[in-house]
């Protein structure tokens, strides 16, 4: 969970409890029940979404570690066919395969 969303649910429910601990003086500051209720249900749906984006985040890591071993094999497999073509041919033939390098 990100800190900033830990940090406000936090604070939230603090004044919730405090707001239920202490009802009547809660609705003698303009806190009803409903707008009390709505704070509850906002601190559900954070945790909610913050749970959603952990486990995205996590599956987004996981895609993108394979997506670099992808990468790395075909690295290495072009490095692999550019050395085949370069040994066995001169460098003047190396353009007509893809391979602009020089030496």
């Amino acid at each position: 969970m990100y800190q900033i969303f830990k940090d406000q649910l936090e604070k939230s429910k603090l004044i919730i409890t405090g707001i239920k601990r202490n009802q009547r003086m809660g609705r003698d500051a303009g806190v009803d029940e409903a707008l009390l209720q709505k704070l509850e249900d906002d601190c559900k749906r954070l945790e909610a979404m913050s749970a959603e984006l952990d486990r995205i985040q996590e599956e987004y890591r996981k895609k993108s570690d394979k997506a670099h071993g992808v990468l790395d094999d075909l690295k290495q497999h072009t490095k692999e066919v550019k050395r085949n073509v370069k040994s066995k041919y001169d460098q003047t033939w190396w353009i007509k395969f893809g391979i602009p390098d020089k030496r």
